[in-house]
């Protein structure tokens, strides 16, 4: 059994609950989970990553979990949130490290590989491609694609609103959540039994029980995470996308240096909105050595095909 040791440090000004395992000698691999999960969407990579010879960090995120979350949207640009993971790996001593990133913890890994290349020794995405830097803010061409139907990162951005809607019942949001963008929930294609005001309406129960990956011991864990911080923090990530977007054009800095590797599942509601973006990936790094796509599964492949994940990590690790 792998230990796996949790602790709060120390960085940016803040305080973050950080998973690691693995001799802390080894050179460091930083995981970076999306929305809505925590450090502990990691634990099937985890002693994976330390059996293979790193010492493996998993911090909950700037506003999730139990780690601090400040209320301000601008607490939430993306150069902070690059600026977090530095700290994290100043913390722990690690002056260079791999980054692996799964959806804004994939947007942000590209983030950190884009902006401190210097201390990143490679970067892998999971379910996010890397969209460069496009012509105009981000809700800006969200709102000419979708007009007026329901997109959940246009209803992000209502203050105060998402809020109230998902806390009332935190355990049935997640549920809800995991299963619908898995695999089999993918396949229901978000139907909506009534007319669409929230983002509950198109987030189908799952009908059995709990999967294998995502066990009711595991869902105990998000919610105690999501009930200790709220959800405020985790969709500031959403209400931030646009100053962070202007941040990033003032700066100019676009190609990826880092060697890189892409994994996603191939009924990932990612992937199928984001296909130009996967198309375009290739000439945005120097160095991709793989784009993987993975038969029938959803937005969590992590959790939902560990071991296929964990070769496919490794061999990229092996690359190195």
């Amino acid at each position: 059994m792998t230990e796996i040791r949790e602790q709060k440090v120390p960085a940016n000004g803040l305080n973050f609950h950080v998973r690691s395992a693995g001799d802390p000698t080894h050179p460091a691999v930083i995981l970076l989970h999306g929305f809505p999960e925590c450090g502990y969407s990691w634990r099937y990579q985890m002693p994976f990553l330390a059996a293979k010879g790193f010492h493996v960090l998993a911090p909950d995120l700037r506003g999730y979990g139990f780690s601090d979350a400040p209320k301000a949207v601008d607490a939430y640009r993306q150069d902070k949130l690059v600026a977090d993971v530095m700290g994290i790996l100043d913390a722990f001593g690690a002056e260079r490290a791999v980054v692996i990133g799964h959806d804004w913890g994939c947007a942000l890994a590209w983030q950190v590989a884009r902006s401190e290349p210097g201390r990143v020794r490679a970067v892998a995405g999971l379910s996010v491609p890397y969209p460069g830097l496009g012509p105009k803010a981000p809700t800006e061409q969200m709102r000419a694609a979708f007009g007026e139907r329901f997109f959940y990162q246009l209803y992000f951005q209502q203050p105060e609103v998402p809020e109230q809607e998902l806390e009332a019942d935190v355990r049935d949001f997640l549920r809800r959540m995991y299963h619908a963008l898995s695999g089999p929930g993918m396949q229901e294609k978000f139907r909506a039994e009534k007319p669409v005001t929230g983002l509950l309406d198109i987030l189908q129960p799952p009908t059995g029980g709990q999967p294998d990956w995502m066990r009711e011991s595991d869902l105990d864990v998000y919610v105690e995470r999501f009930q200790h911080s709220g959800l405020t923090g985790p969709i500031n990530w959403y209400r931030a996308m646009d100053a962070s977007w202007r941040q990033q054009k003032e700066d100019g800095r676009e190609r990826i240096h880092p060697p890189a590797l892409f994994i996603a599942g191939k009924e990932d509601p990612v992937i199928q909105f984001a296909g130009k973006a996967l198309e375009r990936m290739p000439t945005m790094m120097d160095d991709l050595r793989e784009v993987v796509l993975l038969d029938d599964l959803g937005h969590w492949i992590q959790m939902e095909a560990p071991e296929a994940v964990n070769q496919h990590l490794g061999a990229f690790l092996d690359s190195l």
